[in-house]
Parts: structure tokens; C-alpha cells; sequence
């Protein structure tokens, strides 16, 4: 299952059939408070998260309760702007998609973010 959140009803829209057609299960989120309830209430198993990163304040929060609850979780950040010096809980950070992005571009980071390894964690 992919989780997908971000700021835009549009994105939404656009990542998510895009995400469907290569054979994911998609679910999205709008918007932090929307992705942190679905942190706190979604306890299905989560293979990827892609976040953007300026949806706005409590980021840290979506973060730690999204690792807590989901500890396989592997995390795509997307943005307009540029990758992040510093994403702070990053040790599931699976990679980084600029905004906007094409279908094949979103599809190949999506596909390498998920098998990417993730760091062992004591």
C-alpha cells in the first residue's frame, strides 16, 4: 500500500490513478492533520509513504507518529523547492521527487524509493 499526502486536491488526483495503474493500492491524504489521523488510525501495513514536505506546520509530528506506527514505512518526500537540507526523523528517507514531476519520472522514484534498504534501527 502507498500512502499519499499532500496539500493539493490535485496532486491527489493526479499521482494517485497514475499510482493505480501500475498496480498499487493507493490511499491519500489531504493535508497534515487529514495524514496524521490516518498515522494514528490506519494500522494496515504501509510499503511507502510520499509526503510533500510543504503541506505545512506539524511535520515532525506526522513523521514520528507515521514510523511509529508504520516501522517498514520507506518515505519519498516531494516539493517545489529543493531537497531538503535537513528532514529531521529521516532514518526511513527513501528519496526525493522535485514538483512537478512526469508520470515516468514519479513511477521510476517511486519503484527505487521501495527497494531501497532501510537502516537498522536498534
Amino acid at each position: 500500500m502507498v500512502l499519499v499526502a499532500d496539500g493539493e486536491e490535485r496532486v491527489l488526483q493526479q499521482v494517485s490513478p497514475t499510482l493505480e495503474k501500475a498496480g498499487f493500492t493507493v490511499l491519500t491524504t489531504l493535508g497534515w492533520s487529514a495524514t496524521l489521523e490516518f498515522c494514528r488510525d490506519y494500522r494496515e501495513p504501509v510499503q511507502l509513504a510520499i509526503i510533500d514536505i510543504e503541506m505545512g506546520t506539524g511535520s515532525q509530528e506526522v513523521l514520528r507518529e507515521l514510523y511509529q506506527t508504520h516501522p517498514g514505512v520507506r518515505v519519498l518526500f516531494t516539493s517545489t523547492g529543493d531537497p531538503p537540507g535537513q528532514v529531521g526523523l529521516s532514518a526511513h528517507f527513501s528519496g526525493f521527487l522535485k514538483k512537478p514531476f512526469r508520470r515516468s519520472r514519479l513511477l521510476g522514484s517511486v519503484l527505487k524509493a521501495i527497494d531501497a534498504p532501510l537502516p537498522h534501527t536498534a
